[in-house]
């Protein structure tokens, strides 16, 4: 019997079978080792590229929910600075209560012009649980009893139509003058 010659390759294969049986099993190895690293660069190729992909065009991402108050809150800021007029209900001039019963309008929530149904107009909240939009009620500020609204903004500062010399304006709730006179709040949207 005539052995082939060793290959560095495959010398099991030169030492026991002849050379075409070698130079055989030499070709079906390397097709098979050929076609496994074809296959991995084809895997590598298609991950990479989606990661390029991902990296060159993300997908939008959601836009984040905010809560109704934050967007009451928002608009409410939005008129700073407008009018103040005795019994307004609209831009061209708000009084306090107009004023919050216009925004809420705004969010399809019907609200009464006076101070005592908007403080009943939703669930009533206590000091410490405040968040943006709710309607913060006042009184003693320029009679006996139940006499401002405003929207609670955040940080401790409120929204509200507070004269003819201010107009609507940014106030701190917990100053000197409305923490006193501040007596609760509601929820009217939520």
């Amino acid at each position: 019997m005539v052995l082939a010659p060793k290959t560095r390759h495959f010398p099991v294969a030169s030492r026991f079978l002849g050379s075409a049986v070698a130079q055989f099993v030499r070709h079906i190895v390397l097709s098979v080792v050929a076609a496994a690293v074809l296959s991995m660069s084809a895997s590598v190729a298609s991950v990479a590229s989606g990661a390029t992909a991902a990296l060159a065009a993300p997908e939008a991402a959601p836009a984040p929910v905010r809560a109704p108050g934050v967007e009451v809150a928002d608009l409410a800021q939005q008129f700073v600075g407008s009018p103040y007029a005795w019994g307004g209900t609209s831009p061209a001039g708000f009084d306090c209560t107009g004023f919050v019963m216009w925004v809420y309008s705004q969010f399809g929530v019907g609200l009464p012009h006076n101070e005592a149904g908007q403080l009943a107009s939703g669930a009533q909240v206590i000091a410490e649980d405040l968040q943006p939009g709710d309607v913060l009620v006042f009184a003693n500020t320029y009679r006996r009893g139940l006499s401002h609204v405003g929207i609670y903004v955040g940080n401790g500062q409120f929204v509200h139509a507070v004269d003819e010399r201010h107009g609507v304006t940014v106030s701190n709730l917990w100053d000197g003058y409305w923490a006193p006179r501040f007596v609760g709040a509601s929820r009217a949207i939520g």
